[in-house]
C-alpha cells in the first residue's frame, strides 16, 4: 500500500459494453505523467448510477466477482465496496 499516488493519464469509456475507465499511476513522488507506465482499468456493469463495478484490473493481473482465486475475489469485493461508498 501507498499513501502517495500520482495520476497521469485517464480515460473513460462510457459507449464501449461494458463501460470503462483507464488510467496510469505512479507511486514514486515525482514521475512525470508521460514515464507512468502502471495502470489502473475498471469495467462497469452500466453508464449510469448507481453502477456496480463488474472487473478491475492493475498492471497484468484482473480481478472479478467469478475469480477462483479466493485472494484476488476478497480484492475485487473490498474495491467493489469502497467504490459503493463513494457513490452514496
Amino acid at each position: 500500500m501507498s499513501d502517495q499516488l500520482s495520476i497521469g493519464t485517464v480515460q473513460s469509456f462510457p459507449e464501449l459494453k461494458p463501460p470503462g475507465v483507464r488510467m496510469t499511476y505512479s507511486t514514486r513522488p515525482g514521475t512525470a505523467p508521460a514515464e507512468m507506465t502502471d495502470t489502473f482499468e475498471c469495467e462497469f456493469d452500466k453508464v449510469d448510477k448507481p453502477r456496480q463495478l463488474a472487473r478491475f484490473c492493475v498492471s497484468n493481473t484482473c480481478y472479478s466477482p467469478g475469480e477462483d482465486d479466493a485472494d484476488r475475489k476478497r480484492r475485487f469485493e473490498e474495491a467493489r465496496i469502497l467504490l459503493e461508498r463513494t457513490e452514496k
